[in-house]
């Protein structure tokens, strides 16, 4: 198959497998409610639950991410749907809360498993100056994910008990496997591996990985997916319960997912503007990200469209530079054949954040109450801007650069 329709079928195929995954991870967020009185458990019971896929996903991230780039990612990913199919289907029949928190944390790690892996075989067809639509691509799956699980299965699901909502992401995920092993034989991960150069061993990557400072884009990732992935879980329940939005919570809730989306797009037509500076781009994202969480410290305390609507303006900019960090930058380790690698350990750093921040917000909801969400989202924000603008503006200006290689140059 010639390459433009490999990559053209694989990004289809890559589109809608990470959707399903994220059919796989969302619809506890959806469902809250429902879990809680059909397992016999609070919600504050249910976001430890959260914090322990946060974590485990964390983990899987930064262990899967390194074994992704020496696999076949075929096999990889068809492990990966049996898995995360097999837990969701298990979880539909749970009767457990104990027993429900460990195998959400295992799908957690199982879940670790889809992103590294297809970004990896993604860049394998992708040329460079096809990077950013691939990247802009992908990135729409999680908005697709949240919206079918919020709003589809959730208006579809309104009248049943919980058991739907982890049931059919199940089987849509075990579906897909027989579609990946038609792909490995029409399109053989061999033909591209000859192309790159093996990955490096680990002492290496950990060396150039302190060389290039890419450590501040992991502190970067913390800051900004503690804002968004810890916030995300919640916002059904702040929606519909905290700030008594009443029959328009489900409504408004679309808001949220169309954010993140907008962010993508936010994201690539920022870039593109600013000439493909990547460290402009960031540090603009992130100081829009001060303004809205500071308007929002303002309005805490009415519970009003204008409340929804800056919450949506802070997910879109924050989830901009979202991308720019696991989506955009990652393509450009391509040549050195650390794609999964680097993918991996962005994500565990973001995903971190999000665990810390996705317990602490829970205890601060039932607690101190919705006024003090703001308050930290803002502190966060001015936290991740100071980084923008030292060391992870460096690692974002330089795209796979490695720092000796500029340095050396000035000194000729």
């Amino acid at each position: 198959m010639k390459r433009n329709n490999s990559l053209r079928v694989l990004l289809l195929a890559a589109w809608g497998t990470y959707m399903t995954a994220y059919l796989c991870r969302v619809n506890l967020s959806t469902v809250l409610d429902k879990l809680s009185a059909g397992l016999g458990v609070s919600v504050e019971y249910l976001g430890l639950a959260s914090s322990l896929y946060f974590v485990t996903y964390a983990v899987g991230q930064l262990l899967n991410g390194a074994i992704g780039d020496r696999v076949n990612p075929y096999r990889f990913l068809m492990l990966a749907l049996s898995l995360t199919g097999g837990i969701n289907l298990i979880l539909a029949f749970q009767t457990s809360g104990a027993l429900f928190t460990v195998l959400w944390g295992l799908n957690g790690f199982c879940q670790s498993m889809f992103w590294s892996t297809l970004l990896r075989l993604l860049s394998f067809h992708a040329r460079e100056d096809q990077r950013k639509n691939v990247s802009t691509i992908m990135s729409t799956c999680s908005v697709t994910g949240y919206l079918l699980s919020w709003v589809v299965l959730s208006w579809l699901f309104r009248p049943l008990d919980f058991r739907p909502y982890f049931l059919v992401p199940a089987l849509a995920a075990l579906a897909l496997i027989p579609a990946w092993l038609l792909l490995s034989r029409r399109i053989p991960y061999e033909d591209r591996r000859g192309e790159r150069p093996s990955p490096p061993p680990l002492p290496q990557i950990a060396r150039e990985f302190v060389q290039d400072r890419l450590f501040f884009i992991c502190l970067l990732c913390l800051l900004v997916g503690a804002i968004q992935e810890g916030a995300v879980f919640w916002l059904p329940m702040i929606f519909t319960g905290v700030l008594d939005l009443g029959e328009n919570s489900l409504l408004l809730l679309v808001l949220i997912p169309l954010a993140k989306l907008a962010g993508v797009f936010l994201a690539r037509g920022t870039l593109s503007h600013l000439g493909d500076d990547a460290r402009w781009a960031m540090q603009v994202m992130l100081a829009l990200a001060c303004a809205a969480a500071g308007c929002l410290v303002l309005t805490a305390e009415h519970t009003s469209l204008v409340t929804v609507l800056l919450i949506a303006a802070l997910i879109a900019v924050v989830n901009a530079g979202n991308w720019y960090m696991i989506s955009y930058l990652p393509l450009y380790f391509s040549g050195r054949n650390i794609v999964s690698t680097l993918v991996g350990v962005f994500d565990f750093s973001t995903y971190i954040g999000a665990s810390l921040m996705s317990g602490a917000l829970g205890g601060l909801l039932s607690r101190v109450g919705w006024v003090a969400l703001p308050a930290a989202w803002l502190a966060l924000s001015v936290l991740g801007l100071l980084l923008a603008f030292t060391g992870a503006g460096g690692c974002l200006a330089r795209k796979g650069e490695q720092r000796v290689i500029l340095i050396s140059n000035k000194t000729k």
